[in-house]
């Protein structure tokens, strides 16, 4: 196993512990052996062609424990995030104006504003029945 190889490996091994440290208790210690005995195991192979399929089976067993473990407190925060003055800030978007479900404004206006919109963003009119 070349050094850049074994350097690659040994990331991702550290990431896989990250992860099985974070399961269950009941699960973490099967997790935890399993993993050291297959990486110790391997160690020795010489067979670049098996080399890629275990680093690739590690990989998948990383993304499947993204997946299923427990995100640690403040890890993932959930909200809504606006961009003001080229930063990712949390807030909510400035309501120009108004929508038709919650009867600010009228049908014939929202029909107007989309005509409106839609020339601005295509730089010219609607066509007329494309579909129907």
């Amino acid at each position: 196993m070349s050094t850049s190889q074994k350097t690659v490996v040994l990331a991702r091994y550290r990431e896989l512990l990250r992860l099985v440290a974070r399961l269950p208790q009941a699960k973490r210690g099967e997790a935890l052996g399993e993993a050291r005995t297959t990486i110790r195991d391997r160690r020795s192979e010489s067979n670049p062609e098996k080399q890629l399929n275990h680093l690739k089976e590690l990989t998948s067993k990383i993304g499947f424990l993204r997946i299923v473990t427990p995100k640690e407190p403040g890890e993932v925060r959930s909200g809504v995030f606006v961009v003001r003055d080229g930063r990712i800030v949390e807030g909510s978007g400035d309501a120009k104006g108004g929508r038709v479900a919650d009867g600010t404004i009228t049908m014939e206006e929202g029909m107007r504003r989309n005509d409106r919109d839609f020339k601005r963003l295509y730089g010219a009119a609607k066509p007329k029945g494309i579909l129907f």
